[in-house]
């Protein structure tokens, strides 16, 4: 089985974009059989926070852009974003750290089984 998680990231090393102001996402696919995992793509996105508001339409964008997407890393993410993503069916994590580290958490521990990722998303 394979999962597939969105980093926000200005640098593909270090998670370290809030949600609402990322404008791109690093996507990664982790193969739960081999326990392994691999870069597929970076997806630009709207930024959905503008101010101090999120904008609907931008989070609808930005939603629909990671629709294939299980699980949504995030420095940091108010807890109104945080649930319109759970509600859509994504598991958010806020994990401002190494990507590699916290891939290589997520592996070990087998979030996906953990927190019942569910396939495909439903959003």
């Amino acid at each position: 089985m394979k999962y597939r998680i969105a980093i926000a990231s200005t640098d593909g090393i270090v998670v370290n974009q809030h949600f609402g102001h990322a404008e791109k996402f690093h996507i990664v696919d982790i193969d739960a059989d081999a326990l392994s995992y691999s870069f597929v793509e970076t997806r630009d996105v709207e930024r959905v926070c503008k101010g101090h508001f999120h904008h609907d339409s931008s989070f609808d964008k930005t939603a629909k852009a990671l629709e294939d997407v299980h699980a949504i890393l995030v420095a940091k993410i108010g807890n109104d974003a945080s649930f319109q993503l759970e509600r859509r069916g994504f598991n958010v994590y806020e994990a401002p750290f190494m990507i590699e580290s916290v891939i290589e958490k997520i592996i070990n521990d087998k979030l996906w089984e953990a927190d019942k990722w569910q396939f495909p998303t439903k959003n």
